[in-house]
């Protein structure tokens, strides 16, 4: 990418950053999400929850999935903080912050798409980290959420250009980064980067962010950044890609990413993929149903 057209690019989403949809809590949480959990409190999470009420509301909704496995569905944020701990309920409130943080009229993504592969990346993340030894199940639950936030920042930045972006890839048939590439000169992978650095991001973040296609590109943490790249990759051959169809071949074992993450956690080779995948079929329903109760649904208590 040209000097000229990342010094473009980085001026749209500095723009697209002053948009008034943004919730006003997004920004705190990100700052709360870089600190060790140990140095978060409780009662600062409650109190930026309860500051919106309709982000208060949607935490409360998916708090309540089944996928949280709670046997009564929490009534207040405080009871949801306590019952899922802090680090879950910062990346539910996160990915409910994110549900409301961008318009979407005229996407040239279907929003609900978008969303079912990032949710769908973010709990494929999260159970192919309880598959290592020393994993971090709620960061590689983020970590996946985020990676693709370069597709919205594209989707509002760079509306035409994606667009035809879109359809080259939905024509031929190609991953979509790559099409991109081809129409745009850039991927959402580098406007991606831009706003994570705008906002500030942990390093881990950005990295994830700007290198999910190319793990070994990667600066610095190159396994959970292999580790998103797989879990893209696995959401992409189970329907929950960009909704058109991929023609591609997919070999995880020979995928460069996985010897990263061999080289980190030598347990991955006894992994079953095969019960790993059915595993991951089963989720599919329970990603369907976090999408659809992040997108709707009433009003709840918030203290």
């Amino acid at each position: 990418m040209s000097a000229s057209m990342t010094l473009n690019m980085r001026e749209r989403v500095k723009d697209m950053e002053t948009m008034p949809s943004i919730p006003a809590i997004l920004l705190p949480l990100l700052e709360l999400l870089n600190l060790p959990p140990e140095h978060v409190k409780l009662d600062e999470v409650v109190r930026l929850v309860s500051c919106d009420n309709a982000i208060a509301a949607q935490c409360l909704r998916v708090a309540s999935s089944p996928l949280f496995g709670l046997a009564e569905s929490p009534k207040t944020v405080k009871a949801a903080v306590i019952s899922l701990g802090l680090r879950r309920v910062q990346t539910i409130l996160l990915t409910c912050c994110l549900g409301d943080a961008f318009p979407t009229h005229n996407w040239p993504l279907d929003p609900a798409v978008l969303w079912k592969h990032s949710l769908g990346c973010a709990m494929v993340c999260r159970k192919f980290s309880e598959k290592l030894a020393t994993g971090d199940g709620e960061r590689a639950y983020l970590a996946g959420l985020l990676h693709d936030i370069g597709l919205m920042v594209n989707c509002i930045a760079f509306p035409k250009e994606f667009a035809a972006a879109v359809a080259h890839a939905s024509q031929e048939q190609i991953p979509l980064d790559v099409a991109e590439l081809d129409t745009m000169g850039f991927t959402h992978s580098d406007s991606g980067r831009a706003l994570a650095e705008k906002w500030h991001l942990a390093d881990d973040l950005i990295q994830v962010i700007a290198h999910h296609h190319s793990p070994n590109e990667a600066e610095a943490h190159q396994p959970l950044t292999a580790l998103v790249h797989l879990s893209d990759l696995l959401c992409r051959m189970r329907g929950m890609g960009y909704g058109y169809y991929e023609q591609q071949k997919v070999d995880l074992i020979s995928d460069p990413a996985w010897e990263i993450l061999l080289q980190e956690h030598r347990e991955l080779a006894q992994v079953d993929l095969a019960l790993f995948s059915f595993e991951l079929d089963e989720a599919v329903g329970e990603v369907c149903e976090l999408v659809s109760a992040i997108f709707g649904g009433a009003k709840a208590s918030t203290k």
